[in-house]
């Protein structure tokens, strides 16, 4: 499920997608694939938009070209409706990456965790059936402890995700709601870097040894915090081969401290106009 930028000026997150908008810089970034430990890859971001189940059918549906299309089977559950029988929860389970078919609906253990208390995934994988209660998933697991933190989902719809106040809504292979964060700040939890969300900043875990400034990277959490991981043609010191490279963020409204040579702080948003509490972000890329 990776998703590649291409366009100098297209960001490919969901919320961006949908709004039919080009934003920004972060080009050639792959955002996809888990594996156990979260902090080694990307984040898997949907842009498909509505998650609903398909419809089917009993027979293949026919275009007007006459060629046959069977309709994909539909998901046992909704993650976002959590529409599971009493006593149940909507999880994904199997290897990534995930697909409708995934979707199941899981038992809520005995006495469930709670929001921000330790807990357990019960398969083997990223996501799955997990020792959280409803509407919360098991999150950030460390390898060598297999304890996790119990996070809550996203309400709402792909279209309209909502979060609780400090929050906002990462559609990853679930929808995820993560701490909000300032990337000029960096006030995540050690071991996290503040990472762009789509039209928000959030907290996710970085590699062990992410990639320091004007190196090579792949995913959107690859580089040091404070750093992002945007089209190598936006700075003169990066690795021309390279699918993306590190480059930092800085102040609109400051003095200009951009690192790289004819480099200029630019906002993230461009063309269109940034959120609300983040017309200060901007990113240091040479000119286009």
């Amino acid at each position: 499920m990776p998703i590649s930028f291409r366009s100098p000026l297209s960001f490919a997150f969901a919320s961006i997608a949908l709004a039919g908008c080009d934003l920004g810089i972060f080009d050639p970034i792959l955002t996809g694939g888990h594996t156990s430990d979260s902090s080694e890859t990307g984040v898997v971001t949907s842009t498909s938009g509505d998650t609903d189940s398909p419809s089917t059918s009993d027979s293949p549906s026919t275009s007007d070209s006459g060629a046959n299309f069977v309709d994909p089977p539909p998901s046992g559950c909704d993650a976002w409706e959590q529409d599971c029988p009493s006593g149940q929860k909507c999880t994904v389970e199997g290897p990534p990456p995930y697909v409708y078919e995934s979707f199941t609906c899981a038992t809520i253990v005995p006495d469930p965790a709670q929001l921000g208390e330790p807990c357990q995934i019960l398969v083997e994988g990223p996501f799955g059936p997990d020792t959280c209660d409803l509407g919360l998933t098991c999150h950030h697991v460390d390898e060598d402890t297999g304890l996790g933190t119990c996070i809550p989902l996203c309400t709402g719809s792909p279209l309209a995700p909502a979060c609780d106040p400090g929050f906002a809504c990462l559609v990853s292979d679930m929808p995820l709601c993560l701490p909000e964060c300032d990337p000029l700040l960096q006030d995540c939890p050690a071991g996290q870097t503040c990472m762009f969300s789509g039209m928000d900043f959030v907290c996710w875990p970085h590699p062990e040894q992410p990639s320091e400034l004007f190196e090579s990277c792949e995913y959107s959490n690859s580089c040091e915090p404070g750093l992002t991981c945007v089209d190598p043609d936006l700075a003169a010191e990066c690795p021309p081969d390279s699918l993306g490279c590190c480059t930092s963020y800085c102040d609109l409204g400051g003095p200009d401290v951009c690192p790289g040579v004819g480099q200029e702080c630019r906002s993230i948003f461009e063309p269109i106009d940034p959120p609300p509490g983040l017309e200060h972000v901007g990113i240091c890329a040479l000119p286009w």
